[in-house]
């Protein structure tokens, strides 16, 4: 079974046991679903819903979706353009301003401004054979 993007945010919002952010296992699982998938369509085709209080959740889907889609050539579902931060932000809550953020906004996909949610290209390559290639 793949995860779908309206399967993410229960999965998203429940606190880590670790110390990492919750978002990243099932983003990079929905990535790998992705990269496997033969109806890339059919996995953001259902908007997901949250009514949580994080206000970077569904930007954080949004902005996968739509760098994934526009990678495939998929169309973008209209539900992606709603979801947009209150203000610029890194996926996985590094200081937007620190040094790494800087290095890592200057590779991000370009729908990461629109989103203002901003991640390293290659996380887009988790379940290719890109995802081991050296970082840049």
């Amino acid at each position: 079974m793949s995860f779908t993007a309206a399967d993410l945010p229960p999965l998203m919002s429940v606190p880590s046991s670790v110390d990492i952010d919750p978002y990243r296992f099932p983003l990079l699982q929905f990535i790998g679903d992705w990269n496997v998938a033969s109806d890339k369509a059919a996995l953001i085709r259902e908007a997901p819903v949250y009514e949580g209080d994080d206000p970077n959740l569904l930007p954080s889907i949004g902005v996968i979706v739509h760098a994934l889609a526009d990678r495939a050539g998929v169309p973008v579902p209209n539900w992606v353009a709603r979801h947009r931060a209150p203000e610029d932000v890194m996926m996985f809550r590094w200081a937007f301003d620190g040094r790494y953020a800087r290095w890592e906004r200057r590779r991000a996909p370009a729908v990461c401004a629109y989103h203002r949610v901003w991640f390293h290209p290659r996380m887009l390559d988790k379940g290719t054979p890109d995802w081991w290639l050296p970082w840049d």
